[in-house]
């Protein structure tokens, strides 16, 4: 419907009704589990990675209170997040040895996305000032990176009786992963925000995101299904 749209450029009237708007915000959040199950027993401690927001997007209007909105962003997010875990299911690397089983301990992980992303939302204008939107968005990964560590416990090799090992704290000692080339290149999910103009051209802007794929490929289990979630706050221009 969007390129549909632009199609039309020809016509000066329809170029004339579109609006151009620029963003710019940081988002909050981080890639999280589809339900946060007993195995997290509690968050050692979270660090939000430089999480911001480029994009140049565009609104064609429909009638007097309902716009479809759309266009392109470059996105960057990522975590750092340290958790407790009791019987968490997990593939690790020791030196040389690849083991799997069941872990009791701490886990460490970090991610770091780059994203370019397509969004097509409906937004409906409630007057000059405020605007609410909604809809879905495509995304594509151009950078993608996932790795960390078990540590300060012990692996149970295979099942919660097999073999106990004891896992330390420093390289070497611990149970390292890098799950990068098991991501997925593609993310689709839904997002809604708000606009609200402060000033002339200038605005602000709340924006959340939910992921409705799981960031690793389908044929991965190492790690329980992760999916981003994000919410952005920032400042809009109106170019047009």
């Amino acid at each position: 419907m969007f390129l549909a749209v632009m199609a039309l450029g020809v016509n000066a009237s329809v170029l004339d009704s579109i609006r151009f708007d620029a963003r710019l915000g940081y988002a909050l959040g981080g890639t999280i589990p589809t339900h946060i199950g007993k195995e997290i027993r509690g968050i050692n401690s979270y660090y939000p990675g430089f999480n911001f927001t480029v994009a140049a997007e565009v609104s064609y209007p429909l009638s007097q209170h309902w716009s479809l909105h759309s266009g392109l962003r470059f996105e960057l997010g990522g975590m750092d997040a340290d958790s407790r875990v009791k019987n968490y299911d997990i593939e690790v690397v020791r030196g040389d040895e690849s083991l799997s089983g069941i872990f009791n301990g701490n886990v460490r992980i970090k991610s770091a996305q780059r994203r370019i992303t397509l969004p097509i939302q409906a937004m409906y204008s409630i007057n000059d000032k405020w605007n609410v939107r909604g809809g879905v968005f495509m995304g594509w990964l151009t950078n993608r990176r996932f790795w960390g560590w078990a540590y300060d416990g012990y692996l149970r090799e295979g099942t919660p009786v097999g073999p106990k090992i004891e896992m330390g704290t420093e390289p070497g000692d611990r149970g390292d992963f890098d799950f990068d080339a098991n991501m997925r290149h593609m993310q689709w999910g839904i997002d809604f925000g708000v606009d609200c103009r402060i000033w002339r051209r200038w605005g602000a802007f709340a924006e959340l995101t939910y992921g409705l794929s799981n960031i690793f490929k389908s044929d991965f289990h190492s790690v329980q299904p992760l999916r981003p979630l994000y919410g952005t706050l920032g400042i809009v221009y109106r170019i047009k």
